[in-house]
């Protein structure tokens, strides 16, 4: 019994504390000051645990389809240049104001490195809490394969191949998918 009282009076006062901590305003939420080390330390291995179950062992179609990488790098000039960087390209202001600072996706210089399932993962469903949207939400999975398959080739390019695909991709309008509304939108949608 003095166990089960020592067990449940620990967890209560780590939880008070928690609050105490979360209440007293003590924690910087500026983006402005990175996080300390330990903060990182817990959010980034957190985030890596989470991906890698989720997405590590998804089966991906063939990244080499010269279609889907074409498509995925207008997707990748429309959607995640501004963030991610691009060969040649400065970050944008935008990017400079992120924290954490988005990963430069072109920057990968070992390709064993590229895991398709976790870059499909976090694409589809965001990371919470920094600033990565869930692109599952507009688009299909297989535009999302789109993107992956640009993701893959990305760090092969120079900036003038890089520059190539974001003049052709500015030069055409980006094809948007058509969205139907679910039902609860629609009894909204008729409620106005």
């Amino acid at each position: 019994m003095k166990i089960l009282i020592t067990v449940v009076s620990t967890l209560f006062g780590l939880l008070l504390i928690g609050l105490i901590v979360m209440y007293s305003g003590f924690i910087n939420v500026s983006a402005l000051e990175p996080s300390s080390g330990f903060t990182r330390w817990i959010l980034h291995t957190t985030m890596d645990r989470s991906v890698d179950v989720r997405g590590e062992d998804l089966p991906a179609p063939d990244l080499n389809n010269e279609d889907m990488i074409r498509e995925g790098g207008e997707h990748y000039v429309h959607m995640c240049q501004g963030c991610h960087g691009a060969p040649g390209i400065e970050d944008t202001e935008f990017a400079k104001g992120l924290e954490p600072r988005a990963p430069h996706l072109y920057r990968r210089s070992n390709p064993e490195d590229f895991n398709a399932g976790e870059a499909f993962w976090v694409t589809k469903n965001g990371i919470m809490m920094t600033s990565m949207p869930a692109w599952g939400r507009t688009h299909s999975d297989q535009k999302i394969w789109n993107i992956v398959a640009f993701l893959k080739k990305l760090p092969q390019l120079s900036p003038e191949e890089y520059n190539q695909i974001m003049t052709q991709a500015k030069s055409e309008p980006m094809e948007m998918e058509e969205h139907s509304m679910t039902e609860p939108d629609m009894h909204k949608e008729q409620e106005n």
